[in-house]
Order: C-alpha cells, then sequence, then structure tokens
C-alpha cells in the first residue's frame, strides 16, 4: 500500500513531510469575557501544506480552555494559519485562487498545477468555492 490513512479525511503519501507546530498555551483569556482560562486539553490539526520538495502537513497542536466564568469552552483562533474546520492552510489557498484568478488557469489545470508542482490535491470543486469566496469579497 502506498498511502496510510491519518483519519477518514486526509490519505497521506507516503514520504510526506511533517511540520510540527504548537499553538498549545497554559492558560487563555476567554474570548467572551476575557477572564483568564486554564488548559483543560489538547487537540490536533492536520493540514496540508504547499511542498516544494515533496507533501508536506503541518500537525497543529492546540489548546482547548474551559472557561469557569461563562461556562463555555474555546481554543485559540487559528485564522493566521486556515480557516475554521478547513484542511488547508491559508498559503494553498491564496496559491491556487492565484493560479485561476491572476494566470487565467482553468480550474482543472490550476487543481493539476497544484497536484503536480507543489504536491498538494485540491478537488476542482473545492477551488470554484474558494475563486467565488475570493471574487466576491472583493
Amino acid at each position: 500500500m502506498n498511502e496510510k490513512t491519518m483519519s477518514s479525511k486526509l490519505v497521506i503519501p507516503r514520504g510526506t513531510k511533517f511540520r510540527k507546530i504548537n499553538l498549545s498555551r497554559k492558560a487563555a483569556r476567554c474570548p467572551r469575557c476575557n477572564q483568564i482560562s486554564k488548559r483543560h486539553s489538547l487537540g490536533r490539526r492536520l493540514l496540508r501544506e504547499v511542498g516544494i520538495s515533496g507533501p508536506t502537513v503541518l500537525e497543529v497542536t492546540y489548546s482547548k480552555h474551559y472557561c469557569e466564568h461563562c461556562q463555555k469552552h474555546f481554543s485559540l483562533p487559528m485564522d493566521h494559519l486556515a480557516l475554521p474546520s478547513g484542511r488547508f492552510t491559508n498559503r494553498v489557498r491564496k496559491t491556487a485562487v492565484e493560479l485561476v484568478i491572476k494566470q487565467a488557469l482553468t480550474l482543472e489545470k490550476a487543481a493539476q498545477r497544484m497536484r503536480l508542482k507543489y504536491y498538494v490535491h485540491i478537488p476542482p470543486t473545492t477551488l470554484h468555492d474558494w475563486v467565488v469566496a475570493e471574487l466576491t469579497s472583493v
């Protein structure tokens, strides 16, 4: 078998490089009430990243907190890395959208270039959604 599965959604090709990023904190301010809240657990998120010499995945460790004042759970935002619940980094998204908008490639050609040059498989439907979101936000 050439590939191994790390989760139900992400297939990791053989030879993939993993970069570990630790965003966990022992304490953080609650985004609702600004009270200091202690960490109660850790989470892990795998994000596909633009690779230069092969497939690359960011393994992000983040802290989960519970605010006793609000009685709500929260995690620190990762907007600088990826969209919430996204499987790709912002850099992958930006690079792929630029291929379509600035270089006028079709969705299929842009997806093919991302796969061959940057080692990231992006379904054309996902790329379409990104392009539409970019064009409607401008």
